[in-house]
């Protein structure tokens, strides 16, 4: 752990400065300041002191008192040095460390968002950078977070140093020993207390499933099942096996940091008094004065602190490794909006030989999928649940790079040179729908947000949706974040931007399940609903609800990811294949739970 953390403080300490480099620097400079001031005082005590023992009985009006005032001068300028240059480092270190957190942010949020695809989004394993990036984790530390704590760190080690050059100028050997062994103990402090700190939080959550196991008997719903099942032995044995398990380790782990405690305070009183010793030894000796005396002790008590481990460990330590984790993203910067596809509004989306594997799976979802989808057409897409409905949907847009085949608009083959051109030509409503904690103005002119200024726009397709009512109703009007809106509210909003990407010139609509949550009946009105405010535009919706699709013009069956079916939807019907067989069962269902 301290050899990473070494490589990993240093860049974050070059990172700070290269983003704010007055702050960081002043900063750094007051951390100093904060830390070498105590060991000034040190000094000065210990010549106030020297100087008394000569001044004392000779009168306030003589060169021995006069001196021992400006050495009380030095000192109490000294406190209140250390006292602002503590709180003015507090201050800086704290907005040092929010502004690094920000920017840090901001370049995992750029990177994340550099791909056109989304498939680096379902990676667990990229997910898990992207949190650590964070400062999520067994501890929740930011990376700027480090920065406050080094410099907190640094005020105490500049003390410790300038503490230990003092006891070296009375006896080199002494302040050489006093500062390495105390410093040892210190690395074996944070180490020790770091472990416990993630080993603590590891315990409560294993404690938090003993507790269930104790609760659930005494829980006014389950305690019915517990009785009527006669499952009481069951849970209090469970309770009993696992509290017992967790708590071994946890008296383990306190038997080990009792020893060491142990050993920790028989080391720092026998240096301690060996201090003492050697100083009283050369007082004894004639070879130190009182102002000697009084500056080894002090400077022994200032070492002092070293022998503490507390939350600025943990900054420094898992702030650091969030902080590298953020920095092993690659710096993005900004790009300008894409020109569209250049192809005819009349152009045909057309996929050929389509095939698409998630990472990680042993089959393909889709294989070789071929359609053509004329400029205009309402097409939908049915089938059972993992036929590769959703995953044709995202190819369509550019959410996902095939595997093999391609997507194409006229001509124009939509790859990675023009994926995030084509994406600003399709919009969307999928079923997990984004509700969007903004003003719902802004929810709407998502949909085009180049003409988000087009307040006549928004107000038509607000209108179209149905939501005019629900706006006028609102405190704020346009300018409200619609928190408390309920699910259709939400589902008229996402129809709404829709609407105004399509009034912007979108070449294609997909709706991919958006009802999925709704009954039937409701879904049928929905899908009817749209297809009535898109109609002429190129729209591919999805359902696994055959029932809904009646009006598009178009009807295609995907099955085990291939087409199997495709036509009119009388024309499937009069077929009397899958889609008729389908469509049968899923009617006979409805019409039974109806009656």
């Amino acid at each position: 752990m301290p050899s990473a953390r070494v490589t990993r403080v240093p860049a974050l300490v070059r990172y700070a400065f290269a983003q704010a480099p007055l702050m960081a620097a002043l900063t750094a400079v007051l951390a100093v300041l904060a830390g070498a001031a105590p060991v000034g005082i040190t000094v000065g005590l210990g010549e106030l002191a020297g100087g008394l023992t000569t001044a004392i009985g000779r009168g306030l009006d003589t060169p021995e008192a006069r001196a021992c005032y400006r050495w009380i001068a030095v000192v109490v300028v000294l406190f209140l040095l250390t006292h602002l240059a503590e709180s003015a480092r507090t201050v800086l270190g704290r907005a040092l460390g929010r502004r690094v957190t920000g920017r840090l942010g901001e370049r995992v949020m750029t990177a994340v968002s550099e791909p056109a695809t989304i498939g680096h989004l379902e990676d667990p394993a990229y997910l898990d950078r992207i949190a650590r990036a964070r400062g999520e984790g067994a501890i929740d530390m930011p990376p700027g977070e480090a920065l406050f704590g080094l410099s907190t760190k640094t005020s105490t080690w500049v003390t410790a140093v300038g503490s230990a050059a003092l006891l070296a100028g009375l006896d080199l050997a002494l302040g050489t020993v006093v500062l390495v062994v105390f410093a040892a103990i210190h690395f074996r402090l944070v180490r020790n207390y770091r472990i416990a700190v993630v080993e603590n939080v590891s315990q409560t959550r294993k404690l938090r499933r003993t507790a269930y196991l104790r609760d659930v008997p005494t829980t006014p719903g389950p305690a019915r099942e517990v009785r009527l099942f006669g499952l009481t032995a069951f849970f209090r044995d469970a309770y009993r096996s696992q509290w017992r398990a967790n708590m071994a380790e946890v008296w383990r782990r306190r038997r080990e940091h009792d020893l060491f405690v142990v050993v920790v305070v028989v080391t720092t009183g026998v240096t301690v008094a060996a201090v003492f010793h050697q100083l009283a030894h050369r007082a004894a000796a004639g070879d130190s004065t009182v102002a000697d005396l009084t500056i080894g002790g002090l400077a022994v008590r200032a070492l002092l602190q070293l022998l503490r481990a507390d939350e600025d460990e943990l900054r420094v330590g898992f702030g650091s490794r969030a902080a590298a984790e953020a920095l092993a993203f690659p710096a993005v910067t900004g790009r300008a909006d894409p020109a569209p596809v250049a192809e005819p509004p009349d152009a045909t989306i057309s996929v050929k030989d389509l095939r698409f594997r998630y990472p990680g799976a042993t089959s393909e979802v889709l294989h070789g999928i071929d359609l053509d989808i004329p400029a205009g057409q309402s097409l939908a897409v049915v089938g059972l649940n993992g036929a590769g409905k959703t995953t044709l949907t995202r190819l369509l847009a550019g959410l996902d790079a095939p595997g093999g085949g391609c997507v194409r608009v006229g001509g124009t083959r939509i790859d990675e040179a023009n994926r995030r051109a084509w994406q600003r030509q399709v919009v969307a409503v999928f079923q997990d729908f984004g509700r969007y904690r903004l003003p719902i103005r802004d929810n709407i002119a998502f949909g085009s947000l180049a003409h988000a200024d087009d307040d006549e726009g928004l107000r038509a397709v607000a209108a179209q949706a149905g939501l005019q009512e629900f706006i006028e109703r609102l405190p704020n009007g346009w300018d409200t974040v619609p928190a408390d809106a309920s699910g259709g509210e939400w589902q008229r909003i996402a129809i709404a931007r829709a609407l105004f990407g399509l009034r912007h010139g979108a070449r294609l609509l997909i709706m991919d399940e958006p009802a999925a949550a709704l009954d039937a009946r409701a879904e049928a009105q929905l899908y009817d609903t749209f297809h009535e405010l898109t109609a002429g535009a190129t729209t591919v919706a999805v359902s696994h609800r055959f029932a809904t699709v009646r009006k598009a013009q178009r009807v295609v069956v995907l099955e085990d990811g291939r087409i199997i079916e495709d036509g009119p939807h009388e024309a499937l019907i009069e077929a009397g294949g899958r889609y008729a067989e389908l469509f049968r069962l899923q009617a006979e269902r409805f019409q039974g739970a109806s009656s």
